[in-house]
């Protein structure tokens, strides 16, 4: 989980480097919009490489420690979680109530996501390969998911609404960051096990 001062450094990285068109209609029905991190419209994700002196890396990086200490590793990827090539981060603005991503499953070979959750509580749900139960619970502003997002994993996951009664965080962070009142911001880093300029897509966000 992040704490505060965490969550504040991230998002003023992220405010910094949005340039999402501030004039763009409001839909009756709002849908989670992906904020373009860039001046490149059509590339709204950021790409790092591993070492690179982020904020993004240093999240990344933590949460990878912490996962390795307790032994977890991302089974069919790599029994190593640190030992990654690169990643890229991208994110996703959701309104609340009604900001919802229907349930996928992540096809994206070689990669894990690291997802961390800024602001307004996300309802969301996991179904591991081979279950039939699904896992729902929140995820409150600073918390972080990380999953194996090959499609051997088969990991179904959405997120089917978002709170508008705020979390002590959110509260915290929506007073530097008034966006958050509203709205909860799903910070999707992809991590990848492979050189940096091999193909990839990315298919699918949180």
């Amino acid at each position: 989980m992040l704490c505060i001062q965490q969550q504040v450094a991230l998002s003023a990285y992220i405010c910094d480097r949005d340039r999402t068109p501030k004039n763009e209609s409001r839909a009756m029905i709002p849908t989670p919009r992906t904020l373009v991190l860039g001046d490149n419209a059509a590339v709204p994700s950021v790409t790092y490489r591993r070492g690179d002196s982020t904020v993004v890396n240093a999240i990344v990086d933590r949460g990878m420690e912490l996962l390795k200490k307790e032994g977890m590793c991302f089974t069919t990827i790599t029994d190593n979680i640190i030992d990654y090539t690169s990643l890229s981060m991208a994110t996703i603005r959701y309104e609340a109530p009604g900001g919802q991503f229907p349930p996928h499953v992540d096809h994206c070979k070689d990669s894990a996501v690291f997802l961390v959750s800024l602001g307004c509580n996300a309802n969301f749900m996991v179904r591991g390969k081979g279950e039939t139960e699904v896992h729902r619970f929140q995820l409150r502003s600073g918390d972080a998911l990380a999953f194996n997002a090959s499609t051997e994993a088969d990991i179904l996951h959405g997120v089917e609404s978002i709170d508008t009664t705020p979390s002590a965080a959110c509260e915290a962070l929506a007073k530097i960051f008034p966006v958050f009142w509203k709205h909860r911001y799903g910070v999707q880093c992809r991590i990848y096990y492979r050189p940096l300029n091999d193909t990839f897509t990315d298919n699918a966000t949180n």
